[in-house]
């Protein structure tokens, strides 16, 4: 059952996270597909001017499916980088798209789910959509996507989120720099509509160059920080205590 939903419009794309009975969470296959689409064939963005970044259902993404984090922690720690270090190319295969990419926050976004918005362009948030990196909670680090999201708000901001892993809403992620538009529910795919159409007003080129110069800008040692990122969040899932959290966490969702 394919994890992404593909949608060729006329001047970009649609990007559906398509698991909504586990809330959109990110597991292996997720990850294949949405680096397959963003890493294969660049020339199809040529032209282009978006790609709109959706969930399917009231939940945008709840972050990693647990039990596929769980299976990861117990394999060796080779494994288990490599297996991070696919993570972490997938938002950065999002964070080089050409094109610009608008993001439709509904529900909520948490832990890796925060992630895909820190790689996004721009954002558009239901007004009480909840944003939260729970991951120190359970043993766990934020680590690949702080390679991004320090880039996105700034460390100061980072730290608050990922070291209290307090839950805020999409109106306090505005301030800090994670959401541009902040709308009712009703009004999330009107908004998304009317900056797509700007988009599409505005020639491919300069969108590409204007994209191209902002990561040239941000993107020193954005690799060594990937591969840094990998090795932490592969370690802290291998921890035991971390192991038994998240066993402890599933029996009791269960």
């Amino acid at each position: 059952m394919e994890r992404v939903k593909i949608t060729q419009e006329e001047q970009g794309f649609r990007i559906t996270l398509s698991n909504p009975k586990k809330k959109n969470a990110i597991d292996e296959k997720m990850i294949d597909e949405i680096t397959h689409f963003f890493s294969s064939d660049r020339n199809k963005f040529s032209g282009k001017n978006f790609v709109v970044l959706e969930g399917e259902g009231d939940i945008f993404c709840s972050g990693g499916d647990l039990n596929w984090m769980l299976e990861k922690g117990q394999s060796d720690l080779d494994t288990n980088i490599i297996d991070a270090i696919k993570l972490a190319h997938m938002y950065k295969s999002i964070w080089d798209c050409p094109i610009p990419v608008v993001l439709k926050l509904l529900g909520g976004a948490w832990g890796g789910g925060v992630g895909f918005i820190a790689v996004s362009d721009i954002v558009i948030a239901q007004k009480n959509a909840k944003i939260r990196l729970p991951e120190v909670k359970i043993g766990l680090v934020p680590a690949v996507i702080s390679v991004f999201l320090i880039r996105k708000i700034g460390l100061s901001r980072f730290l608050d989120l990922a070291l209290l892993a307090r839950e805020i809403s999409a109106e306090e992620g505005e301030k800090f720099g994670l959401v541009n538009y902040t709308v009712p529910k009703e009004k999330v795919e009107k908004i998304t509509n009317k900056i797509v159409t700007e988009l599409i007003q505005t020639p491919s080129y300069a969108l590409e160059s204007t994209k191209k110069l902002s990561r040239l800008v941000v993107n020193e040692s954005i690799e060594s920080g990937m591969k840094h990122a990998a090795e932490q969040i592969a370690q802290a899932r291998a921890n035991p205590e971390t192991q038994k959290k998240l066993i402890s966490f599933l029996q009791k969702k269960k």
